[in-house]
């Protein structure tokens, strides 16, 4: 379930919302909570298997810290090569996405909401709607490397709350399984309506809640 990597489509429709809105300090708290779950992965789980079918644990942890860094380069207004993401050792990895996550504070300005940015499937989008892109993959992946590492799946309730309104705003319903059976994104699965936040914000990013190594 890597989301960004690819190239989705071919268009260069211009994907802008009317009301532009302002998740930066949940993108911020993002940062946090991601190198929160990293730092408690274990070496011995690395090759373990997580909820993305591409990415064993060690990709995973690669994945979400290019995904981070990729996120300030977008704030800087600089447009991605859509190159893979580098290896990072297990050690360094949390020290880079906090590193990453006081970068995005500096590099994300009001100015840079409203501004466009092609990226590399072709697609145009508002900064506005990369906040939210990058907010929900930084939650989304956390979420999978904590259930992939035997962890508690939660995080702070105001953060659940805008990763899921994130979602909801970016994600396009063209976009589940363009690729693929779960690829860029799966089909949203069923979660009850009284389930924490977090657990339906996974369901919605075509997780299962159910899922387990």
């Amino acid at each position: 379930m890597a989301f960004h990597n690819e190239v989705m489509t071919e268009s260069t429709e211009l994907h802008a919302d009317h009301d532009i809105s302002d998740r930066r300090r949940a993108l911020l708290d993002a940062y946090a909570h991601a190198a929160q779950v990293v730092s408690a992965v274990r070496a011995d789980q690395l090759a373990g298997p997580t909820p993305c079918p591409d990415f064993d644990v060690a990709a995973l942890v690669d994945h979400l810290v290019g995904a981070g860094w990729r996120a300030v380069s977008l704030g800087r207004g600089e447009t991605p090569s859509g190159e893979e993401f580098p290896h990072v050792e297990l050690g360094d990895a949390a020290d880079q996405l906090s590193q990453a996550g006081r970068a995005a504070a500096g590099a994300w300005s009001d100015d840079r909401l409203s501004e466009t940015t092609t990226m590399p499937w072709g697609e145009t989008y508002t900064g506005s709607t990369l906040v939210d892109m990058y907010l929900s993959e930084l939650v989304a992946h956390s979420w999978d490397l904590a259930v992939a590492t035997g962890r508690p799946a939660v995080c702070d309730e105001s953060l659940a709350m805008a990763a899921l309104a994130a979602g909801r705003a970016m994600l396009r319903p063209e976009y589940r399984n363009m690729m693929g059976p779960g690829s860029p994104f799966g089909t949203e699965q069923p979660v009850d309506e009284g389930a924490p936040t977090l657990e339906r914000f996974a369901g919605f990013m075509g997780r299962s809640p159910d899922w387990r190594p």
